[in-house]
């Protein structure tokens, strides 16, 4: 039997549960992610992929995400990085990015920036569900 983990968050004592359905959508998220990302940014998110040692760019730690863009992620940010409206050298030219055509669903990467498909959302979810806790220095 296979159990969904479902985020939980603690907040002045309160016990907060994400729902079934946001459980679902990082669940989706995962399962694009093993599938698509995971040889180069690696099965923890960390970029030691195991493509990683022949590419000329390294991939980024996926985890960390939230240091350089805040947390929570911009959804629409990240997902121009994913689906090809934003460019990142490492995923290769907007005619042909290295996931080929289509596979995130907005034709040669062109699609409404303020909007962004189920898939790619759902791999935004999973993203977010990835990030490192931000530790802070203590001011002793």
């Amino acid at each position: 039997m296979k159990l969904n983990r479902i985020p939980v968050l603690l907040l002045s004592g309160l016990l907060l549960v994400a729902s079934t359905a946001a459980a679902d959508q990082v669940e989706r998220g995962r399962l694009l992610y093993m599938r698509n990302c995971a040889s180069c940014h690696g099965v923890k998110g960390d970029g030691r992929g195991p493509v990683a040692v022949l590419l000329k760019t390294p991939p980024a730690d996926l985890r960390l995400l939230s240091l350089r863009y805040g947390n929570p992620l911009p959804e629409d940010q990240i997902a121009r990085f994913i689906d090809g409206r934003a460019d990142v050298a490492a995923h290769g030219p907007r005619d042909m990015p290295v996931w080929g055509e289509g596979v995130w669903e907005y034709p040669e990467g062109n699609g409404p920036s303020g909007q962004v498909t189920s898939r790619v959302a759902d791999l935004v979810a999973y993203l977010q569900s990835i990030q490192e806790p931000q530790h802070h220095a203590s001011l002793r």
